[in-house]
């Protein structure tokens, strides 16, 4: 048996990039796929029509999309830790008491997943209605309550992985980019108990987000409460009572799950 990291199989690779490409562009056509991802339309062409034959693509006209053969697989993923499926009932519990959005993300990879979206009655008509909030995407760890959240319940080591593979990006002017700022923040996030968004995943939201761990002090996952800055005010006894809040749902939930 050998040590070495095993190769990375590009034709795999490819038809996976396709994939990501179709979704991110809610639909997608063979020229525009080509000149995306600097391949030649037959060699997209051949990965289309295997993945529309397997059923993981569909053709409408020109336009390919995400088939639903990827839904079983999505669902598989989402409850095959059954603590994942009690953490989600509380979503909308929490959307509810709130009147705001509320989220549970977990990590997988160094990046952050929502599991589980909920908007309550007050914010119902918020940003992230369909925006980046929804069920199965993802976001790097530093961008948001909940992902900060858990880099702050992380050990150290484990954090600076994560930083070595994604390193710092930023989506908005708020972002935190450099490395001794994001630690400065989770040392706050320590001493809190929670974490604070403030327009730092997208201009105009702000949220709080709190981790959910195991006896041992492994990460599970993450809560998080919020919504459009009009609506989620900046004062700190606003945000203090959030985190609160957050932190008694999760104290009664860890009681329940472990």
């Amino acid at each position: 048996m050998t040590n070495e990291r095993p190769r990375p199989v590009k034709t795999t690779k490819t038809s996976l990039a396709l994939v990501r490409a179709v979704r991110n562009s809610d639909g997608a056509g063979l020229s525009e796929l080509a000149d995306r991802l600097g391949l030649a339309k037959s060699t997209v062409h051949n990965h289309l029509h295997t993945l529309v034959d397997e059923g993981f693509l569909v053709r409408d006209g020109d336009t390919y999309h995400v088939g639903l053969e990827f839904l079983p697989f999505g669902e598989h993923a989402r409850d095959r830790n059954p603590r994942y499926a009690t953490a989600r009932q509380r979503v909308h519990s929490l959307a509810e008491k709130t009147g705001h959005e509320a989220d549970f993300i977990a990590e997988e990879h160094g990046r952050a997943y929502s599991l589980e979206y909920a908007v309550g009655e007050s914010n119902s008509r918020g940003l992230s209605e369909s925006g980046p909030f929804r069920a199965g995407n993802r976001f790097y760890m530093h961008h948001c309550a909940s992902g900060k959240a858990m880099l702050a319940s992380m050990p150290e080591p484990r954090v600076r992985d994560i930083i070595d593979q994604w390193g710092l990006p930023a989506t908005t002017d708020r972002t935190i980019t450099d490395e001794s700022a994001l630690c400065d923040e989770l040392e706050s996030v320590r001493r809190r108990g929670y974490a604070v968004n403030d327009e730092e995943l997208i201009a105009g939201y702000r949220s709080v987000g709190a981790s959910v761990t195991n006896p041992d002090g492994e990460v599970v996952g993450a809560f998080s409460i919020g919504g459009p800055t009009y609506r989620m005010a900046v004062d700190e006894s606003t945000i203090e009572e959030i985190g609160r809040l957050l932190l008694d749902e999760i104290d009664s939930l860890e009681s329940k799950l472990f």
